[in-house]
């Protein structure tokens, strides 16, 4: 079920502005896409909300194509040798992970901050 409320909570900077905001639920779980701009650009936060937990990554615009590019990548595949890939994004490195539970198979995405900026890019196939 898809719908138009925004992003399940209030932002910690006080200057972010609300461009696009669209709601996903999947069966049990809620979905938030928020695209925002401050001072710094614009960006894409993603949350993921379950009655216990929330989890949040933010991907700057200068890498929201390749973003869906790899998320893309693992929905659309049919593949059952997919792999992990990492994408470092400015300073940011995000990680696409394949897992399997005894409700099927997922993908588990995550960000970290880095110190080392001189790569960019996709880092491993």
């Amino acid at each position: 079920m898809e719908g138009n409320s925004g992003g399940g909570g209030a932002d910690r900077g006080g200057n972010d502005v609300e461009l696009l905001c669209k709601t996903l639920q999947v069966e049990h779980k809620l979905f938030y896409f928020d695209l925002k701009e401050n001072p710094r650009g614009r960006y894409l936060k993603i949350s993921e909300k379950t009655s216990a937990t929330r989890s949040t990554i933010i991907v700057p615009s200068s890498g929201i194509s390749w973003f869906l590019d790899l998320f893309n990548y693992y929905v659309n595949s049919d593949d059952n040798d997919l792999f992990s890939k990492e994408l470092q994004l400015d300073t940011k490195v995000f990680y696409f992970d394949i897992g399997e539970n005894r409700r099927g198979r997922f993908l588990k995405m995550s960000s970290y901050y880095v110190r080392d900026t001189s790569r960019a890019g996709l880092l491993s196939e």
